[in-house]
C-alpha cells in the first residue's frame, strides 16, 4: 500500500502505520540535511505545519542528536530572521502600521512590561503564540543580545518537549508493533501535547488580561 492509500484507509493497522512511517522517513531522508534544517526554518516563518512533527521525523531520519540539532538550527535561524527583518529591514511606515494593529499591540505591551524570563517560559511551550511574539519583539526596543538569549534557551527547551513524539516513531519503526516502549512514549507525548495546549491557552488569556487591564 502506498502512502496515500494508507492515509485514505480509515482502519489502519499498526503494521501499516509502521510502513507509512518508513515511507515518510525515506522521503524525508532523501531530501537531505537542507530539508531537515530548511523545513523547520520555513515553519517558523509560515507556521502551517506543527514543528513537533518535523522534530519527530528529523529524529527518526537522523537520530536523536542530529535530528534535534538540525531542527534547532532551522527553527532558531527562522526566529532570528523574523526579528532582524522587523528590526532592521522593514521601513518606518511598515513598523508604524504593524504597531497599530490590535493583535500586535497587545503583545508589544506585554513584552515591554514583563521580564525576559517570562518570555522564555511562554516561548518554550509548543502551542503558545510564538510567531506573534517573535514578530512583535522585532518592533520593540529589546536589545538583540537579550533576544538571542531568549531564542536560544526557549527553542532548546521547546524542542526537548517535542522529543517524545520522535522517540515514539523510532520505537514503532524499529519494533514494527505497538510495544511497551512505544506505548510509553506515546502516552508521554499525548500528555505533553495536552499540557502544552492548556498552558498555551492560559498564557494567551493572561497576556490579553494583562494588556487590557494596563
Amino acid at each position: 500500500m502506498d502512502i496515500w492509500g494508507i492515509l485514505a484507509n480509515g482502519d489502519v493497522t499498526v503494521t501499516e502505520l509502521a510502513e507509512f512511517i518508513e515511507r515518510v522517513k525515506d522521503i524525508y531522508s532523501d531530501l537531505g540535511v537542507a530539508a531537515a534544517i530548511g523545513l523547520p526554518y520555513l515553519e517558523t516563518l509560515f507556521p502551517v505545519l506543527p514543528l513537533f512533527l518535523m522534530t519527530a521525523f528529523n529524529i527518526l531520519s537522523y537520530g536523536v542528536f542530529w535530528g534535534y540539532i538540525y531542527t534547532y538550527i532551522g527553527t532558531t535561524a527562522g526566529t532570528i530572521a523574523i526579528f532582524l527583518f522587523m528590526r532592521y529591514l522593514s521601513t518606518k511606515e511598515y513598523k508604524r502600521a504593524r504597531k497599530e494593529r490590535p493583535n500586535v499591540k497587545k503583545y508589544l505591551n506585554w513584552i515591554e512590561r514583563t521580564h525576559p524570563a517570562l518570555h522564555i517560559a511562554v516561548l518554550m511551550v509548543p502551542f503558545s503564540p510564538t510567531f506573534m511574539i517573535n514578530y512583535s519583539m522585532g518592533l520593540t526596543k529589546m536589545r538583540l543580545a537579550t533576544f538571542l538569549v531568549i531564542t536560544f534557551v526557549s527553542r532548546a527547551i521547546m524542542l526537548f518537549i517535542c522529543m517524545p513524539l520522535g522517540l515514539t516513531l523510532v520505537s514503532l519503526y524499529q519494533a514494527g508493533e505497538l510495544g511497551g516502549v512505544a506505548i510509553l512514549w506515546l502516552t508521554i507525548t499525548g500528555l505533553l501535547i495536552l499540557a502544552s495546549i492548556i498552558a498555551g491557552q492560559i498564557m494567551i488569556r493572561k497576556i490579553q488580561y494583562k494588556t487590557t487591564s494596563a
